[in-house]
């Protein structure tokens, strides 16, 4: 590396943690979580550390605000708001591929308390890995749609582009609730989820 490349890239680091000042958000993070010392060591810890903030970020990051003068946009404006989602993305990236590495375990262990654990009929940590290992296959298909969801809304990031960030979150959406269907939420009769058009009628999309 020669002295002007590693200049550069103090630089950027610096930019990062001065400009950005992202949670989990910066690709800085986004490495660190993918180094195997550091990496999520469960299911539940991928959610927490990778995907879960990430998701809410993208979901707060554009989207239709009602107020008494009418329907506004909100999208990323500048270069740093677009850098953060484009960190966010990242963060949902790997954690999309952590959750398809085999084995991974859900809990800490078997006894480990996940998410809403005191609503009636959440499913264990022991269940869902049950559920998991009748059929590895179908979970791993589910981590594979939400990464091809998450880099939907990488490309859209890095295209600043507004419609295909607002689809991306349509499409995490989606995946997101179908796991949590199959494997988390209680086991009672499903409610229909909306298409497409539905959810963007109500959400008051223009």
């Amino acid at each position: 590396m020669t002295r002007t490349s590693t200049l550069l890239r103090y630089i950027y680091v610096g930019l990062a943690f001065a400009g950005i000042g992202l949670a989990l958000g910066s690709g800085l993070q986004v490495a660190r979580a993918l180094d195997h010392r550091s990496a999520p060591s469960s299911v539940q810890e991928t959610m927490n550390r990778l995907i879960d903030p990430a998701a809410d970020a993208i979901w707060a990051s554009v989207g239709t605000i009602e107020t008494k003068d009418g329907s506004h946009l909100r999208a990323p404006q500048t270069d740093a708001q677009w850098l953060k989602v484009t960190g966010y993305a990242q963060s949902l990236v790997a954690g999309a591929k952590r959750l398809q590495e085999p084995g991974l375990p859900v809990g800490a262990n078997a006894h480990s308390r996940l998410a809403d654990a005191d609503t009636p009929g959440t499913r264990t940590a022991a269940q869902i890995r049950a559920d998991i290992d009748a059929d590895p296959s179908r979970f791993r298909a589910a981590a594979v749609r939400l990464e091809k969801a998450s880099d939907q809304a990488l490309a859209a990031a890095r295209a600043r582009d507004v419609p295909g960030l607002l689809n991306a979150g349509e499409a995490l959406d989606a995946a997101c609730e179908a796991c949590h269907a199959a494997y988390w939420y209680p086991r009672t009769t499903p409610m229909r989820l909306p298409s497409a058009e539905e959810f963007a009628a109500k959400a008051g999309r223009p």
